[in-house]
């Protein structure tokens, strides 16, 4: 709180942390202004990669059009869910920086799984724990940081729910074998509702496993249309179920000697990096997508008639598309599911990131380069003294 404002025009002030990424929130009771902004300015940092936050602009709200408080605090989550600050955070690389690329994996790596290993095996890197756990293992749970933008991996709950029906679900369990039964408005619902099922059971602690297994091997377990998942899958469904409990297996392992929060940000990387879920329901860019592409059919008259039959109410579409699709008719879901691919699309054919990126900065990016050159000095005395140490050290 500003102390200096005059009663009925102070200010609240907080600033929030997630991997070394920053932001500071001022509240203005009096105008219903909101401002998200970087407070890393002239910070030092003694960490691989110096602090940052993950916007490029300050993000600044007129909540005062907004009677309730209840109507200001959804306008203020469904911005924050346009900024990207619901999902992991990803940064874009400026082309004259593109040599950090591969460095940046690497201090990411350090800085966020492998501090988190190491805390929790008391200083031992992982590194055979990891190995332990297979090469596909190691495989796909790397691919996250071989995306582009990097995504930080960040423990964020709702991310990794979708890692792990991502990956207990839909393609490391046998389901995709079975696929041949049903179509994939079907799946996408079934994707949704494994989603949705374990979610409850995510905090920021790490993850409930038990809760996890009963959730998705649940026999009578069923779609939000009231439908049963043995009734679709029929002979497919044990076999489904029994590959699931050897996926939750592998990562309660992973859990026991990685640690729960090494392996939430495991789970936050791969959920927000895959095909079926990553960019997909649940998360910040889906809503994003789906109330832009609404607004834009709506706009330009392109709304299907059997949707307008249906919702003749745009907000009303929009609320029910982002928040419950698979409660929509197969035509409005894969209408809707169409419309958010396009507007991936049309990101991508601006060069522009589909889901939001901060843009790494150009001092970060000059720090990064010159902590990363190889200092004469000590590839002189190399041959004497071993490996410099390459993690970088403070900004002056």
């Amino acid at each position: 709180m500003d102390e200096d404002d005059e009663p009925g025009t102070r200010s609240f002030y907080r600033e929030f942390s997630r991997s070394n990424f920053h932001i500071g929130v001022t509240w203005t009771p009096a105008d219903a202004q909101l401002t998200v902004d970087d407070p890393t300015e002239h910070w030092d940092w003694d960490d691989s990669l110096p602090p940052l936050c993950p916007l490029d602009e300050p993000l600044t709200l007129d909540l005062s059009n907004h009677a309730t408080q209840s109507a200001k605090t959804e306008a203020a989550r469904r911005a924050f869910a346009e900024a990207g600050l619901l999902d992991a955070t990803r940064i874009h690389v400026p082309e004259q920086a593109r040599d950090l690329r591969h460095d940046l994996v690497l201090l990411l790596w350090a800085d966020t799984i492998h501090d988190a290993i190491s805390r929790h095996r008391a200083e031992d890197d992982g590194s055979e724990a990891i190995k332990a756990l297979g090469e596909e293992f190691s495989w796909r749970t790397g691919a996250g940081l071989r995306t582009y933008p990097l995504i930080v991996p960040d423990p964020v709950p709702s991310a990794a729910a979708r890692g792990i029906a991502e990956w207990c679900w839909r393609r490391e369990s046998d389901v995709e074998e079975w696929h041949f039964k049903i179509c994939d408005v079907t799946m996408a619902r079934a994707n949704i509702a494994a989603t949705r099922a374990v979610l409850p059971h995510v905090h920021p602690e790490g993850v409930d496993w038990p809760a996890v297994r009963l959730a998705l091997t649940a026999p009578a377990r069923r779609l939000a249309d009231g439908s049963a998942l043995s009734d679709i899958f029929e002979e497919g469904w044990a076999p489904i179920l029994a590959s699931i409990h050897r996926q939750i297996d592998l990562w309660q392992t992973a859990d026991e000697t990685l640690g729960p929060e090494a392996v939430l940000r495991l789970l936050t990387l791969h959920g927000s990096r895959t095909e079926s879920v990553g960019q997909w329901w649940g998360s910040g860019w889906y809503e994003t997508a789906t109330r832009r592409a609404i607004a834009r059919a709506a706009g330009d008259g392109g709304l299907p008639e059997a949707v307008t039959a249906v919702f003749p109410d745009t907000e009303h579409l929009a609320d029910t598309a982002a928040a419950h699709p698979d409660l929509l008719d197969d035509d409005i879901f894969a209408w809707i599911t169409e419309a958010v691919f396009m507007e991936g699309s049309l990101r991508r054919q601006a060069r522009l990131p589909v889901a939001p990126a901060t843009t790494l900065p150009d001092w970060a990016a000059h720090d990064l380069l010159e902590c990363l050159q190889p200092d004469p000095a000590e590839d002189a005395h190399s041959n004497d003294s071993g490996p410099a140490d390459s993690r970088p050290g403070p900004r002056a």
